[in-house]
């Protein structure tokens, strides 16, 4: 019995100034149009592009799944909202949510579950139709970033397995690739350019367009590692761009006067290196780029088609 969620639409952020982070997103991502409405009686807005579909809402203290964050985390990346299949009304869904133990906020339109203790931080909504435009913020600025799609959003949590077991039962994402990072297994990591000694369980699930990564931090130093230390469980990252080492070197140096350092550089083998940005300017988003070495870097590291597709590329 899984939560009957519908289509992943957009990922949500939880933001400390709405006006501030409608600029950063613009500037970043080339989003040009943002409409301004309300969530849960918060200045919200949407934006974005293809699959790059965000939702920014401005956080307030409150006794609500977002009041609860912003009080507790303050920005970060906070949930994933689905749009509902036509026969699964917003009643349906909270009444399996309490069947399954977690508890749901109901508004019009909209429905908030509070699944972070069981989904590794990500709290879920579902939302039958878009809020009420209010007004709408426009930008005519070039993206520092060229982006494709999202791939997947990466989750810090304690225990892998556990939380596989509650993705399993809660979205139904039946099999995850399951993979191993360790610095003493041909992976070489820097963080802010200094090399560091690096270890974490990862593992990668679909359904439909939500792909996630779960990632457990052991031994040794890491973003992963850190972000457990300062916040418990919680998305830490948003894969939106793979680029040729080429190319990010050509964007590289713009990201960095932008304040998106390079924070984290990684190494596989001769396959691919994967590059984690400083979260700051983003009010708490970490964008993960991957730089391929090599035309088949995903068939060099043993993955096939199925498993690709579970990663978030539509191989």
């Amino acid at each position: 019995m899984t939560l009957p969620l519908g289509n992943f639409d957009r990922f949500g952020m939880v933001v400390g100034n709405l006006e501030a982070a409608m600029k950063a997103y613009a500037q970043v991502f080339g989003i040009r149009q943002f409409d301004l409405c309300e969530v849960d009686g918060r200045p919200a807005a949407l934006g974005g592009f293809g699959s790059l579909r965000l939702e920014l809402i401005e956080g307030s203290s409150g006794g609500d799944v977002v009041g609860e964050f912003f009080d507790r985390r303050g920005e970060g990346m906070s949930h994933a909202l689905f749009v509902p299949e036509k026969d699964h009304r917003l009643e349906r869904i909270a009444e399996r949510a309490t069947a399954l133990g977690l508890d749901a906020e109901t508004g019009p339109h909209r429905l908030t579950i509070a699944s972070r203790h069981q989904l590794g931080g990500l709290a879920l909504a579902v939302q039958s139709a878009r809020p009420p435009i209010l007004g709408q913020r426009a930008f005519r600025q070039q993206a520092l970033l060229p982006c494709q799609k999202l791939f997947h959003i990466g989750m810090v949590v304690r225990d892998r397995e556990l939380a596989i077991g509650s993705f399993q039962r809660l979205l139904g994402i039946d099999e995850f690739l399951r993979m191993e990072l360790h610095t003493d297994q041909g992976l070489r990591v820097w963080i802010d350019g200094t090399p560091a000694l690096h270890h974490a369980r990862t593992a990668f699930g679909r359904i439909g367009d939500f792909a996630c990564e779960l990632m457990e931090p052991l031994s040794g130093d890491g973003l992963y590692q850190r972000f457990l230390a300062a916040h418990g469980e919680g998305p830490q990252h948003y894969f939106p761009t793979i680029l040729s080492p080429a190319d990010f070197a050509a964007v590289r140096s713009g990201l960095a006067r932008a304040g998106l350092a390079v924070r984290l550089e990684g190494a596989i083998g001769d396959a691919m290196r994967y590059y984690y940005l400083d979260s700051a300017p983003l009010m708490g988003m970490c964008i993960e780029i991957i730089a391929p070495e090599r035309a088949d870097w995903w068939q060099s590291l043993g993955m096939s088609a199925q498993d690709a597709w579970q990663v978030g590329l539509d191989a």
